[in-house]
């Protein structure tokens, strides 16, 4: 739970990641290593990784790091995408390991009508469900909107600032790779950006857990254009996969230095106060931070925090 007084960001931050191909650029990256045996129940698919990061290379900004990734189904020896694998590997994560903030990083489809190009990375700022239509059976009954979800990020707007070419949206969540005339409809009433499977169901575990939680993905294909979903979609995950990476590290560089409270505002007139460490850009490595190995077992269990979603 990060302290509304410190001027430390998080200190320990959960990564959950639907594909293999999405999360092993992350785990080499950092170094992370398998947390074995696994800390799941027994048969979860779910694999943990685990490490500390160092963003600042020595200054007092280490952040613990787990990435979650859904694992593989056993009979169909695919992974394990969509909302169901989401949930679970979300509320199993948050349970073990108590992060301070959580992220549902993963490439996705994108929204040309809505400036979307294909190796563009957005941060959330709401996640929607857009193929969880429950229409009312009388007036006030809340079943349409909880269909919808609505689950707001923190309002990090000086943060995507902060990061080269990083955009920010709203992320529609739904499980079908393909998108249908109905959902498009939603997705464009909704005004989303981003097309995926897995952030919205995230984001619920993350309320209810009352754990800080935004997502980050990387674009792969365009929803509303010309080519076929799944034949643009690996065509480009290598790309996505790599441009993901590079913005989440540098999202972490920022993160490490100020509680998600000190990025709310998205006026950039009054600068944030400064640091004593230099800013990502300005010396030789900076923005590289040091990566800081770890052992392989992770924290005692139980569902953190009473920080609600929004930071």
């Amino acid at each position: 739970m990060e302290d509304a007084g410190s001027q430390a960001g998080p200190k320990k931050v959960l990564v959950l990641v639907a594909m293999e191909q999405e999360a092993m650029p992350i785990i080499n990256q950092y170094g992370l290593r398998r947390v074995e045996p696994s800390p799941f129940v027994a048969g979860a698919p779910m694999v943990a990784h685990r490490g500390w990061y160092d963003p600042n290379a020595g200054a007092d900004s280490i952040m613990e790091l787990f990435v979650t990734w859904a694992g593989h189904d056993p009979r169909f020896k695919s992974n394990n995408v969509g909302t169901v694998a989401a949930s679970v590997s979300t509320y199993a994560s948050v349970s073990l390991f108590k992060p301070d903030l959580v992220i549902s990083a993963g490439t996705a489809g994108g929204m040309g009508s809505m400036g979307a190009r294909v190796g563009d990375v957005y941060l959330s700022t709401k996640c929607v469900f857009h193929a969880r239509r429950i229409p009312e059976a009388h007036e006030g009954g809340g079943f349409e909107e909880y269909g919808f979800g609505h689950f707001r990020s923190p309002p990090l707007a000086r943060l995507v600032a902060a990061v080269p070419g990083l955009k920010q949206g709203i992320i529609s969540t739904g499980d079908s790779l393909d998108c249908s005339p109905t959902d498009q409809e939603l997705m464009r009433t909704e005004g989303a950006c981003v097309k995926e499977m897995e952030a919205a169901a995230c984001a619920w575990v993350c309320q209810h857990a009352r754990v800080p939680f935004f997502a980050l993905k990387a674009i792969t294909d365009i929803v509303d254009g010309p080519r076929p979903t799944a034949r643009e979609f690996y065509s480009n995950l290598s790309l996505a996969s790599s441009n993901l990476n590079l913005k989440l590290r540098l999202v972490l560089n920022e993160l490490a230095n100020r509680p998600l409270h000190q990025w709310r505002s998205s006026s950039l007139l009054h600068p944030l106060p400064a640091l004593d460490a230099e800013p990502p850009g300005d010396s030789p490595g900076a923005g590289v931070g040091t990566v800081v190995h770890a052992p392989s077992e992770p924290s005692p269990g139980g569902v953190a925090g009473t920080t609600d979603i929004v930071g």
